[in-house]
């Protein structure tokens, strides 16, 4: 298959301060929270590591079970590189995502973080190579809607 080049952006608007929003991708405790902590019953997380810094990593590896409705059962891992953190504003990483040793995708994602009325604008864009075995781009941009609807969640239990 010929590479797929894609790019994606989500924008949510978040009611908590931008300090708070800031932290769950910082705080490597909140971020496993949501990143991890809540995937569903069907997902096994067999390591999770960060590094927050220029230059530093993520590394990720989960296991799916196979079932009827899991067409991606198997080994999942993905490694990031973080390349600019402006404090409470922008990052900028790279990764890639492998299904059982085979990297299916790179991506070069941004993040921003706004003001707005008294919560905050989280803007995420990602560039997309697909290779062989990619979950596609829909699939890429629903997973980042359900990553920023468990970072809201988490968001919230941890403001309470």
């Amino acid at each position: 298959m010929t590479p797929q080049h894609d790019s994606f952006s989500l924008t949510r608007e978040i009611a908590a301060c931008r300090d708070h929003v800031w932290a769950a991708w910082a705080d490597p405790t909140l971020k496993r929270a949501w990143f991890v902590d809540h995937d569903g019953p069907e997902w096994k997380t067999v390591h999770y590591n960060s590094d927050f810094r220029v230059g530093g990593w993520e590394r990720g590896g989960w296991k799916m079970e196979a079932t009827d409705h899991t067409p991606m059962a198997g080994e999942h891992s993905n490694e990031t590189v973080y390349l600019e953190i402006e404090d409470r504003a922008r990052i900028i990483y790279a990764y890639t995502m492998a299904m059982n040793g085979k990297i299916h995708s790179a991506s070069l994602a941004t993040v921003t973080f706004e003001d707005a009325g008294g919560g905050t604008r989280l803007t995420y864009t990602e560039q997309i190579t697909q290779l062989d075995g990619s979950d596609g781009l829909e699939s890429r941009k629903n997973g980042w809607n359900w990553l920023m609807d468990m970072m809201d969640k988490v968001l919230k239990e941890t403001a309470a």
